[in-house]
């Protein structure tokens, strides 16, 4: 079956060539991909790891595709998010995210070999609102490279790193700080259905501005997605946050989502956030994303 999967998949692209220069849209984009892609990988293209590589089992492919950007094993080319945070004390922060996606595959497919590579790119515009105003602008890229391996039928595994780079215009919209973020993610996959994951991803920090504070935590974060009929389905996921720079202080935070597939292969979704426990850093976040899909 993943076979045939992938043989369809180059059926739709020409050979050697697994995406479109559209997809970055950004000048800035374009060069974090670049440079993730190091040179002699090519060019690719597929929220917040892996390849579909098992087929969906499904007869209607917008049912296939139903919610490809919370699936981390479903390519998207591109999505739009809105992310507004609600702060303590009347601030808050809202972030408009670009995210481009490219996927590099391999012929030949081996358990426990990598098959192939998810390469993401995130462009957000933030704006923080606080007693003082509201200071609006570009916000840190971040770039993910993750190499998927097949482990056995239903079961994939992801790993892989992110890079933060300090691109903000202002110290309100980033932290200043270059930060690595490797991460593993083992994924199981229910044909037809849905999926569940755990993703564990630790950012530090290694250069950057030396009067901003230096950044290490541990983010542990299982998902579990369920179709609900050919076009919706419904996510539940959790996350604690460990700050090893803060005296190891946890916090948590809760999420349910609810995504309807608007066509074949263009989808929305709308998140609530809730943060819980004794440290949590906002009131509430609420998400909206659109995106298109590969396939």
């Amino acid at each position: 079956m993943l076979q045939q999967r992938l043989r369809k998949i180059e059926k739709r692209v020409p050979s050697g060539y697994y995406g479109s220069p559209m997809l970055c849209m950004m000048l800035l984009t374009v060069a974090l991909i670049l440079t993730l892609l190091g040179p002699g990988l090519g060019r690719v293209s597929a929220e917040e790891l892996p390849v579909n590589a098992e087929s969906q089992a499904s007869d209607d492919e917008s049912a296939g595709s139903a919610g490809a950007d919370a699936d981390p094993t479903k390519p998207v080319i591109f999505s739009l998010r809105n992310e507004h945070f609600n702060l303590p004390g009347d601030m808050w922060q809202n972030v408009f995210m670009l995210r481009a996606d490219a996927l590099v595959l391999r012929e030949e497919l081996r358990p426990w070999r990598a098959q192939g590579l998810i390469l993401r790119a995130d462009v957000p515009l933030v704006s923080f609102h606080s007693k003082s105003g509201t200071t609006t602008g570009l916000g840190d890229i971040y770039g993910q490279a993750l190499a998927i391996s097949r482990i056995a039928p239903g079961f994939l595994f992801a790993v892989g790193t992110g890079l933060v780079l300090p691109t903000a215009g202002d110290d309100k919209l980033g932290r200043g700080q270059w930060i690595a973020a490797p991460v593993v993610a083992p994924v199981l996959r229910f044909p037809g259905r849905g999926l569940a994951y755990v993703k564990i991803q630790d950012w530090i920090s290694f250069a950057g501005d030396e009067a901003r504070p230096k950044i290490h935590y541990l983010t542990v974060t299982p998902t579990f997605l369920w179709r609900l009929g050919e076009r919706w389905w419904t996510l539940v996921d959790a996350e604690s946050n460990t700050d090893w720079e803060g005296d190891s202080r946890t916090s948590y935070r809760a999420g349910f989502l609810l995504g309807r597939m608007l066509s074949t292969r263009q989808g929305i979704s709308l998140k609530y956030e809730i943060p819980f426990g004794g440290n949590r850093q906002m009131d509430w976040t609420i998400k909206l994303v659109y995106f298109v899909t590969r396939f």
